[in-house]
């Protein structure tokens, strides 16, 4: 009798071991065949939910900025619009302060602060106060400044990866990067 049990309990186990490595070898052939869909632009579409939601369009409601259009300047009012929803849409995310002192020359106001390739601030008055936003691009423009100037980055230890607080730049001529700001997350 015992014997009897011992070759049921083998013949089902054996049957076990069968499906389980079939079951196996189907999931690796259907895991290659989906990887190689996925390297197709038009079935990664239908296959991944971050390609289909990619590039999706912020839209803004068009009665939130109302302005009187005339036609001869319609483009440049257009401009202003646009860079109106883009303030807007900024200002949903929560940003830092960064103050940047400019040290030497210390009352020259040839010195612009620009984010993002914007003007966010001159030196007129030795320092500027800014609020930034993870992922915006900061430079320094004192290609009018004749002599060699200084400038202090003060993030109020905030919590930024980058620009580290106390960072010195120095340049005279040219544009000084500061580069990508980032946030801790």
């Amino acid at each position: 009798m015992e014997n009897r049990n011992h070759k049921f309990r083998h013949k089902h186990f054996a049957y076990i071991d069968r499906l389980l490595i079939r079951l196996a070898t189907s999931a690796i052939v259907l895991l290659l065949i989906t990887q190689a869909l996925l390297l197709n632009g038009e079935a990664r579409k239908y296959l991944s939910l971050v390609d289909r939601l990619e590039g999706e369009q912020i839209t803004s409601p068009s009665a939130m900025y109302a302005i009187d259009v005339s036609r001869s300047d319609s483009n440049r009012v257009w401009g202003t619009v646009n860079k109106a929803i883009a303030k807007s849409i900024r200002t949903l995310r929560s940003g830092k302060n960064i103050t940047v002192r400019m040290i030497t020359p210390s009352t020259s106001g040839d010195a612009f602060v620009t984010i993002n390739g914007e003007i966010a601030g001159n030196f007129a008055k030795g320092k500027v106060e800014l609020t930034v936003f993870d992922g915006d691009y900061m430079e320094l423009d004192i290609t009018a400044v004749e002599k060699p100037a200084q400038f202090i980055i003060d993030t109020h230890k905030n919590d930024m990866i980058y620009p580290a607080d106390g960072i010195l730049l120095e340049g005279k001529d040219n544009i000084l990067v500061i580069g990508k700001v980032i946030f801790k997350q």
